[in-house]
């Protein structure tokens, strides 16, 4: 068990990443948007959409109240993107490390089971 103060300081941390990641969808728009198939219709209002999601669970996170929530939203938003992740690496996207090519992914796909996992530990597990 990690009492309320290790908790507070978890989700601390997870808002952190996701505001930091949130900030990228709008400083980056147009990488971002590269990393999006081209038959994905309305890609910069994805990116942008996305990122204000990614903003706003950042804040809710901190919330005790909203923060099993806001995390469970998170864990699906990590798993939703992943596609995206492996599509931007497969077609060597020039941003973020996905030019890399396939092998990015060996460090891209564990370090996001590291913010699941960090996440259902901090903001979703009573």
């Amino acid at each position: 068990m990690c009492g309320a103060d290790a908790k507070a300081a978890g989700r601390i941390g997870i808002s952190a990443v996701f505001a930091f990641t949130a900030l990228g969808h709008f400083v980056k728009r147009d990488e971002m948007a590269a990393m999006i198939p081209a038959s994905m219709p309305a890609r910069p209002a994805i990116v942008v959409l996305s990122g204000l999601l990614e903003a706003f669970l950042a804040v809710v996170v901190l919330i005790p109240t909203y923060s099993k929530a806001a995390g469970i939203a998170l864990c699906v938003f990590l798993v939703l993107v992943t596609p995206v992740n492996v599509y931007a690496a497969i077609t060597k996207v020039n941003f973020g490390g996905h030019a890399a090519g396939p092998r990015y992914l060996f460090l891209r796909l564990p370090l996001q089971l590291v913010l699941l996992i960090w996440t259902y530990w901090f903001a979703i597990r009573p």
